[in-house]
């Protein structure tokens, strides 16, 4: 992994940011890979987050992550999301990045990232175009990302930006135009390893831009029998996500949570039979039960970070009748107590409760 040197801030005192909880962030969409590269960078700094990942390589819900981001502070500045971007090699993308890679043109490779990029991250739409003489990879939002926009646009963009620098020389990097949408500033600047090519703030959009006539030259890291292997592997990729049964059992065990529903409930807004319910799930590594831990996990650990909550007021909004069991549950997801959990984030008193999520 290369490194960088990330502007880590653990004692900036709150802000008052939009922090306010999204039933999008449930939602699978971000890979484990970035959090493994992201807690790994906090860990060199000394600033490791309470739990680390080491489950099966697969996307996972946003709130997953913001715990690593609520280290960097809250919220956490875009210049510290240009760093982090910048640590995420191309080859860390997975068929996206190598696939790009071996691609015969840049045009090619633009328009190679734009349909793969989903595979790890969801939390933007991507799109490639051609305007005014150049080739454009857009990255509209898909989800509203609250206080957290800023950050996330900018490791997204420069991640994917190191794809690009995986198979163009300097000169060719230095046409590229990066366009991010809020200016120049302390909060937003970027960071000196990556300042050295051109950027436009305050652009309507967050994209990357080049000359269609760069776009249009063949890359000497062309590999066309790779290439399509690589499709391949990214097209079942994309073909297993469109078909995820956990995915939509995620989506409505948010949608009704705190009145958490049953395996049978489940199964009928679904027109499958339990049986049929278990046995889908378990093809994906996963149970009912998993997905319910997980659920209420994402949850308390939200509360404990962003509200003063008593103990006993979080075990109830996640379901729990006793605040007993809720302690043990939580031992056993995040390896620590919650009053510990909530400790290392020195949640102020002062915050208050999303009554449920936006």
């Amino acid at each position: 992994m290369r490194s960088a040197r990330v502007t880590l801030n653990p004692a900036a005192g709150p802000r008052a940011p939009d922090i306010g909880l999204r039933s999008a962030w449930f939602e699978p969409c971000v890979h484990s890979a970035y959090f493994q590269i992201l807690a790994g960078l906090l860990a060199e700094r000394g600033l490791a987050a309470p739990r680390t990942y080491s489950g099966a390589a697969r996307l996972m819900p946003l709130l997953d992550f913001l715990p690593l981001l609520d280290t960097l502070g809250l919220p956490p500045e875009a210049s510290a999301g240009v760093e982090v971007g910048w640590a995420i090699t191309g080859a860390a993308h997975g068929p996206m990045g190598l696939a790009a890679m071996t691609s015969d043109t840049l045009s090619h490779a633009m328009s190679t990232v734009a349909r793969y990029a989903p595979i790890r991250n969801r939390m933007f739409d991507y799109h490639h175009s051609r305007q005014g003489g150049e080739e454009v990879l857009s990255m509209p939002a898909r989800m509203p990302l609250g206080a957290y926009q800023p950050f996330l646009q900018a490791a997204t963009l420069y991640a994917i930006f190191n794809v690009f620098r995986a198979v163009l020389d300097d000169s060719a990097l230095q046409q590229a135009a990066i366009c991010l949408p809020w200016p120049d500033g302390p909060a937003g600047a970027v960071a000196p390893v990556a300042a050295r090519y051109p950027v436009r703030f305050r652009s309507e959009e967050l994209a990357i831009r080049f000359p269609q006539a760069l776009a249009s030259h063949r890359l000497s890291s062309a590999d066309a029998d790779t290439h399509q292997r690589l499709r391949r592997a990214g097209d079942e990729e994309l073909t297993k996500l469109s078909g995820s049964v956990a995915a939509r059992v995620r989506h409505l065990l948010h949608q009704a949570q705190p009145d958490w529903p049953t395996l049978e409930d489940i199964a009928q807004v679904l027109c499958i039979s339990r049986r049929t319910l278990l046995r889908k799930l378990k093809a994906e590594g996963l149970s009912y039960q998993d997905l319910m831990d997980e659920a209420r996990n994402e949850l308390a650990c939200w509360y404990l970070r962003h509200t003063a909550l008593s103990l006993a007021q979080v075990s109830a909004k996640i379901g729990f009748s006793e605040q007993a069991n809720f302690s043990r549950s939580f031992r056993r997801w995040q390896g620590l107590t919650p009053s510990d959990y909530r400790a290392c984030f020195n949640a102020p008193a002062s915050r208050t409760s999303p009554s449920r999520p936006a």
